[in-house]
């Protein structure tokens, strides 16, 4: 299985996390966005305008949409596939691409990566759920009242300006800390932005790859327990939390 190991950053946050990085033993590559000329950067770096051009993508993050409800978040925030597909772009030689949030902490590298070694999922993320009442993905929870937005959430996706098939009926959503994506995922990914299909990432995403048929996975099940690793080998933190099921 032939890897590649993201971490996705940009100029205002790079400096601060860099150090963890750069000590973990991975053979990784910094994807970043660059919104200041101040900070040297490493890896492949973009800029909403290169996003635009590669998939000819003209839209605007509607401001009546729940996830851009201040009205502010530009197409690198709320289609934040838009950047793997980038880096795929120029990277297309891989079985499997892990992206990182540069925020994220691991403590055990090595057991986590083999956990996944024999998983042919198309896309696994942090925390994937569906719908009350969906039936496919079987090995996927459906969101409950354990959750704080209960099924809510799909209330607020698909949202306002979100463009989906029409015939489009299984809704799925993620948490993005940690994603996974196969080399068929992100060129269908691909495939369907220039086609003009587009919507907020940690719905658009695991929807339309189910959509296809493709595999889908979670680290952490509806227990807040990773399903193939124990907490005792591996402590995965965001912005220095374990995040809990709750939290959705």
């Amino acid at each position: 299985m032939n890897n590649k190991l993201v971490v996705c950053t940009c100029s205002h946050t790079y400096n601060h996390y860099k150090n963890y990085w750069d000590n973990t033993g991975l053979d990784f590559h910094y994807l970043s966005h660059k919104i200041n000329n101040k900070v040297k950067l490493d890896g492949l770096i973009f800029t909403e305008e290169n996003l635009r051009k590669d998939y000819n993508f003209d839209l605007e993050v509607s401001k009546k949409h729940y996830w851009n409800s201040f009205g502010n978040r530009n197409i690198v925030w709320f289609y934040a596939h838009l950047r793997m597909i980038y880096y795929y772009h120029f990277n297309p030689g891989y079985d499997y691409y892990w992206f990182f949030d540069d925020d994220l902490t691991v403590s055990n590298w090595d057991v986590f990566l083999k956990s996944f070694e024999k998983n042919n999922s198309d896309f696994i993320s942090y925390y994937l759920f569906k719908e009350a009442g969906v039936k496919s993905q079987p090995n996927i929870p459906n969101i409950d009242n354990n959750t704080t937005s209960t099924n809510f959430w799909f209330e607020r996706f698909p949202g306002h300006g979100d463009i989906l098939y029409d015939d489009t009926t299984e809704y799925f959503g993620a948490f993005y800390p940690i994603t996974r994506f196969s080399n068929q995922a992100l060129a269908k990914l691909a495939e369907v932005t220039l086609q003009g299909l587009s919507g907020w990432h940690e719905g658009f995403v695991p929807t339309i790859l189910n959509y296809f048929g493709m595999g889908l996975d979670t680290v952490f099940n509806s227990n807040s327990q990773g399903k193939y690793f124990s907490e005792e080998d591996v402590k995965v933190k965001h912005k220095g939390e374990k995040i809990n099921w709750s939290w959705i």
